[in-house]
């Protein structure tokens, strides 16, 4: 180590924050930078942005402006902040921004312990999540007209529930990702890995039927808009999610969702008497465990309407009940 002579003082070392650019935000984009480089998704880079430009105005509001200030007991405050009226989702999704960027900063050196280890996610609680029904699916179907708009419609729910795709994943499907001879696809998941996607050949009918009436426009996507302002060009999960809210609409079905598609793949598949592990497989989901919750779902929904069927107390007690002296 080089010491300073008589009469001359030290150099310092640049401060971390000097060293990106002399403010919060700067290490904050300097990260996501990074984030993305290590092949962090779009979407999931946007939400982790918001989330801590929201930490960096609240460390701000505390007086804290320098990331080395940032200790376990400031963000257990910061944390505890946002269990009010926020959803525990929302919730998770800071604390996991949180976790990355602090450890990332650890990594480079510009901390020297990292202070989102103090930092708990709370558990996700469970709600009941909305699957279509056969017979829902099937008014949908039913509301398709024989035209190109119609055609594209049709074929678009019928992948959606052979298939399994996400909403992100049908939008960006291409032609050559399709061998409907084969009722096989390929789709680029979550993460960017390439995995198979599979449907079955009355799927593969209505495809080549929309394809048939598909604009001739050079575009390698499956899915175009037909007839609007922009004819031609690739459906975008807004416009997807637009379509089948207004299709269930026309079809008296409610509370329609481009995930509920997915889920609806998975129950009808098992209704179908395709094993969870087959399920598994065939709708990329990475681990049994989302496809047990499905299942499970399934099973009970299923009980309910026995129970509302044979079982019904008030029902009971009309046929049984007049008459008979209290037991």
């Amino acid at each position: 180590m080089v010491r300073a002579g008589p009469g001359r003082r030290m150099a310092q070392r640049p401060g971390p924050n000097l060293h990106y650019g002399g403010s919060m935000q700067a290490i904050i984009n300097e990260y996501l930078v990074a984030a993305r480089q290590s092949g962090l998704s779009t979407q999931t880079l946007a939400q982790y942005g918001w989330h801590l430009g929201r930490l960096r105005e609240w460390l701000s509001a505390e007086g804290i402006e320098r990331i080395e200030e940032v200790d376990r007991a400031t963000l257990r405050r910061w944390g505890a902040g946002l269990m009010d009226g926020w959803a525990p989702a929302t919730i998770r999704q800071a604390v996991y921004a949180a976790r990355a960027f602090f450890g990332w900063c650890k990594e480079e050196g510009l901390i020297s312990s990292d202070p989102s280890l103090a930092l708990r996610a709370p558990h996700a609680r469970k709600r009941i999540q909305r699957t279509l029904r056969p017979t829902e699916i099937q008014a949908m179907l039913d509301a398709c007209d024989d035209g190109a708009l119609g055609r594209r419609n049709r074929a678009l729910i019928s992948l959606l529930v052979d298939s399994g795709l996400r909403a992100s994943e049908i939008c960006r499907l291409r032609l050559a990702d399709l061998d409907i001879e084969e009722g096989v696809l390929a789709v680029r998941v979550k993460g960017g890995d390439e995995r198979l996607g599979f449907f079955g050949s009355l799927t593969g009918e209505r495809l080549r039927a929309w394809l048939e009436a598909r604009p001739d426009t050079g575009r390698p996507e499956v899915f175009l808009s037909v007839g609007g302002i922009r004819p031609g060009r690739p459906l975008t999960v807004p416009g997807l999610r637009s379509i089948l809210r207004k299709l269930g609409q026309r079809a008296g079905v409610q509370r329609v969702s481009t995930h509920a598609f997915r889920r609806s793949f998975a129950c009808v598949s098992i209704r179908a008497g395709a094993p969870g592990r087959i399920v598994q497989l065939a709708g990329r989901w990475a681990n049994i465990q989302m496809v047990e919750e499905y299942s499970r779902a399934m099973r009970e929904i299923e009980a309910g309407a026995e129970y509302r069927e044979r079982y019904s107390p008030v029902e009971w007690i009309e046929k049984n009940g007049r008459g008979r002296p209290d037991s």
